[in-house]
Parts: structure tokens; sequence; C-alpha cells
């Protein structure tokens, strides 16, 4: 009893990590996780029914690793997975990363200076993406929109308005937040099958009184792995809408959606996150299921009409959006199918001119190397080169 109270009072950080499966990758980011800059952690992984190797990478890692601990639970979800690790955390501020994931040695020190410097709730870093297939980096500016942050930092709602749910995304990875908010506040992840982090990040983000950030890229969001479960999202295409479902009864019972300013971010949030599901399903069935859920009550049961444009943060959803309300699913089809054909039709017309301008500047320099050659063959140009060569000439032996 003594030795777990005294591990209560000393562990800063706890580092909750849900994995299925991760034998491929988890490897890479426990090196990441168990290396970082930051001593007064501990490291939860949560295996939600793996059947591969996962299990045994991570036992022979708590060998060297003493603030490393394993819990095992039937297959379930992340979301059920990040709940037992906060129930098993002994830390004052939570961090939840997934098991595949890169990150920088200081993430964990730099988001915890940060968070009780500012005594915060919150503490949002930004991130880019790697890319497994080409082994590279891509910026991504959506998960910290630096131009809607207020000049005052820390932040709440109030301070930023609509733009709370907007300035970055609703990914759990990039933020870390402090236990005594997030149990007051009763906030936990939903027990969905996929999209079960959008409940937990988007009421935190709406009832945080103190949010603050770290300008710097702590977090590399890894894309194109093996056993993605974007890739899969089909399977349940409304777990999405599904989350936004219950965010907008938790605030309206709250009364906070009467608020202009939380109406406004969370029909933008909505909006990008519907438009989002859409894009990456990747059956016709899954497509279908999601288009005429929304079309047919779905965006009335939360509450999302077409306003004035200036409303939307995102012009080309504010475009789709008005699609959507209008459009049968085969017509919304083909209008897709067009704007795909435009932009390919564009993409070949900006190629075309680029490889123009390239054969004009190719062109342009033979002609110079031409005009260049011609001079070389006059006498004058002759003369001029023999004067040079003996002027060195001279000029070196009067230095020796």
């Amino acid at each position: 009893m003594y030795d777990e109270v005294k591990r209560m009072e000393q562990i800063a950080v706890s580092v909750i990590i849900p994995v299925h499966n991760g034998a491929d990758y988890i490897g890479d980011t426990m090196e990441c996780i168990l290396n970082q800059t930051c001593q007064n952690m501990e490291v939860i992984v949560i295996d939600d029914g793996s059947v591969d190797d996962t299990a045994q990478i991570i036992r022979e890692l708590q060998k060297e690793h003493a603030n490393l601990h394993y819990y095992y639970q039937e297959k379930s979800n992340a979301g059920v997975a990040r709940n037992y690790g906060m129930h098993q955390a002994k830390g004052r501020y939570f961090l939840f990363l997934d098991g595949d994931d890169l990150f920088e040695d200081d993430l964990v020190e730099a988001l915890y200076r940060k968070i009780t410097a500012d005594d915060a709730d919150i503490c949002v870093c930004d991130a880019d993406q790697y890319d497994t297939e080409k082994g590279t980096f891509i910026s991504k500016p959506q998960y910290l929109r630096k131009k809607y942050l207020p000049q005052q930092i820390p932040f709440s709602r109030k301070d930023i308005g609509n733009a709370i749910l907007y300035f970055t995304t609703s990914v759990p990875w990039n933020k870390m937040v402090k236990r005594d908010f997030i149990e007051k506040q009763q906030i936990v992840f939903q027990d969905i099958e996929r999209a079960n982090d959008q409940y937990f990040s988007v009421m935190a983000l709406l009832l945080a009184d103190r949010i603050t950030i770290v300008d710097k890229i702590l977090v590399h969001y890894r894309i194109k792995q093996k056993g993605n479960l974007t890739t899969e999202f089909s399977e349940t295409p409304l777990c999405a809408f599904e989350s936004m479902v219950k965010v907008k009864d938790t605030i309206e019972d709250m009364g906070l959606l009467d608020q202009k300013d939380v109406r406004c971010a969370f029909d933008n949030k909505v909006l990008n996150l519907m438009i989002y599901s859409l894009n990456i399903q990747n059956t016709v069935q899954g497509y279908q299921i999601l288009y005429n859920t929304l079309t047919q009550g779905g965006l009335q049961k939360l509450g999302v009409e077409v306003r004035k444009k200036e409303y939307y943060f995102n012009e080309m959803e504010y475009k789709n959006l008005c699609s959507i309300t209008k459009m049968s699913y085969d017509e919304y089809l083909l209008m897709k199918n067009r704007e795909y054909r435009d932009t390919i039709a564009g993409k070949n017309v900006s190629y075309k001119e680029m490889v123009q301008k390239k054969d004009e500047v190719i062109a342009g320099l033979k002609e110079k190397e031409k005009e260049l050659n011609a001079i070389r063959k006059k006498n004058w140009y002759r003369k001029i080169t023999r004067l040079i060569d003996w002027y060195h000439k001279v000029f070196k032996k009067s230095k020796v």
C-alpha cells in the first residue's frame, strides 16, 4: 500500500497507449516513448485483444523499464482501452498516444512543462504526418492553425470563440490533459468501434478553462501502414456520425448549444468530420449508408442547416454541404465525378504549361550557347583570351 501511494505521489504524467495487433510498429513507437527526456512518467500499454507478437514485445521491454506497465483486455476498441488506461493511471496528467506513431524525445517534457507553467487543463502541440511507404514527413497545418489562436495564451472558448474546435483537430494524441479536469468534467472515450476519440477531445476543448500551446512539431502521425483502421471505415461507416450525435446531445443538455459561438463551432466541426468520413469510405455500400443517413434526417438530427457562406471556415466544405442537402446519392456522385475530371484536367493543363515553360527555358539556353560559341570564334575574342593568359603568367612570375 505504501509503495502504491508513493508511486502516485511521484508520477507526473501517465502516457496511455492502446494497441491492437501492433507488432509491426509498436517497437519503434516504444523506442520513442521510453527514450523521452521526461523522467517522472509512466507508460501504460493497453493491449486490445492482440493475437500477434505485441504482448511479447512489451513484456521484453518491461524487463529493462520499470515504468512500463502492460494490461490486456478482450477485443473491444481503442476508446474502451483508453478508459481502462485512465483507470489504471497514477499520473497527474494524461497523454494518449497511438501505438504506431513516432514522437520527438522531448514530447512529454515539453507538454508537461508548459501545462504546469500555465496551470492549464489542456496543452496542444503541433504535429505532422509520416509516410510509411516513402519514409518522408508531410506538413499538415490542421493540427495547429496558429492564425486562429488568440493573442492571450492560455485561453478558453470564451477567448477564441467559434474557432475552439478548428484551431486544432479532435485527435487526442497532440494534447496533454489534466487529470483533475477530466475527472471533474467526467469526460470519457466513447465505446464505439471507430471515431471513439471525437467525443473526448471535443468535450475537453469546449469545457476547458485554460488551454495552452507548444508551437513545435512533436508528434509524427503514421500513415499508409499495414492494418490502418481508416482502410476499414466502411465496415462501420456511421461511427463518426454517432460521435457527433453524442456531443450534440451532451452540450444541448448543458445549454451550451444555445450560445452562438458554440453552435457555429459545432456546425463546422460536424461538417468537417462528415465530409472527411465520406471521403475515407472505401466501399460503395459504406459511402451510400453514410450519405443516406446524412440526407435522410441525419443533418437535421444534428441541427445542421445551410447558412451564409461566411459562417463556415472552409469554402469547399460549405459547397459540399449545399450539394448534399439538395442532391440524391446518385446526383452527388455524378457531381463528384465531374469535379474529379475537372481537377485532373486542370492538373494536366498545369503540367503541360510547366513542360512548355521548361522547353522554352531550354530553347533559350541553347540559343545563348550558340551565340556564345559564335563569339568564341571571333578573332578579337581569341586575342583577348591570349592576352589574359599572358597577363596571368607574367603576374605569377613576378609574385615568385
